[in-house]
């Protein structure tokens, strides 16, 4: 591509906190002043086929856009997001309405269709038996490697392991009302490595009462919310919270949107900090990005 392009990705099916690492970077590059877009494949939706773009919240949740692209937009201002299985096909159809400045591959490390300045590899040692999509030895063709946990000896050896962790900002309702962290929580969610919600909680004070796991990107349906509903109400009727990935698609159905009376749940505002080798992470990014050629048209 003509202009920088970032990768982030991981080696293991299910969640490792990759989405955060991207919107922490797009973050920093949208205040530099560079016009950023996110390429998703949008894995398992129906814009995995049409594929599109979009660069604000309300008109992606209008037109049903994945999950992970809504959350981008919703914790991202600023961001655009580029969904489609080929995404080399939905930049070009649509460069002259993005004009990024940088593209950041969600989940791109193992699309190699697409030349990258920089492969950022994530990833937790704390998770049980992973699923590996790569070899292991995969983990020296990073250009910069991410952990959300300590990282074994044997394994901590080449270039700094950027240590992060997750941050609890706050908790908000699904119309983004700022809500009082509750003690005690009825947790639900849809998404790749659910165990890290409930010890994230815990960590932050929060004891979970009793957890309801559905599979991996759920499209929620009426259904599921009267069952969430009389699930609660079986287990202590203690406050509904789930994660911002949940929490997009649940927007219609909640109380405080005109949905269904009684499911207002909470949707965790989680952050990412840098615990160690801050510098050395912006430092080979901002290098990533400076070195590459200047914006053009594909």
């Amino acid at each position: 591509m003509p202009v920088p392009v970032i990768s982030v990705g991981n080696i293991v099916a299910g969640g490792v906190g990759k989405t955060e690492i991207v919107n922490l970077i797009a973050d920093h590059l949208i205040s530099q002043g560079k016009r950023v877009t996110v390429s998703t494949r949008g894995y398992g939706s129906s814009w995995e086929q049409r594929s599109g773009y979009a660069t604000d919240f309300e008109s992606a949740h209008t037109q049903k856009f994945p999950d992970e692209a809504l959350v981008l937009l919703k914790k991202t201002p600023g961001v655009a997001v580029a969904v489609g299985k080929r995404r080399v096909d939905t930049l070009k159809r649509n460069w002259e309405n993005l004009r990024p400045d940088v593209i950041i591959l969600d989940d791109g490390f193992q699309h190699f269709s697409m030349n990258r300045q920089i492969d950022v590899l994530v990833h937790n040692f704390e998770i049980r038996n992973p699923l590996f999509r790569d070899f292991p030895f995969w983990f020296n063709r990073a250009g910069l490697r991410v952990a959300f946990s300590d990282v074994p000896a044997k394994l901590n050896n080449g270039p700094p392991w950027v240590r992060v962790n997750y941050r609890l900002k706050g908790v908000q309702k699904v119309n983004s009302k700022l809500e009082s962290i509750p003690r005690t929580a009825n947790v639900f969610c849809g998404i790749g490595n659910p165990n890290r919600i409930r010890s994230f909680l815990e960590r932050n004070g929060v004891k979970v009462n009793a957890m309801k796991v559905f599979r991996d990107h759920q499209d929620y349906h009426l259904a599921d919310i009267e069952g969430l509903k009389k699930w609660n109400e079986k287990n202590g009727e203690f406050p509904l919270v789930t994660t911002l990935k949940d929490a997009v698609k649940l927007r219609d159905y909640a109380q405080c949107m005109g949905g269904v009376s009684g499911f207002d749940p909470l949707w965790l505002d989680i952050g990412v900090e840098i615990l160690d080798h801050k510098e050395y992470f912006w430092r080979k990014l901002n290098e990533s990005v400076a070195l590459a050629s200047d914006s053009g048209g594909p």
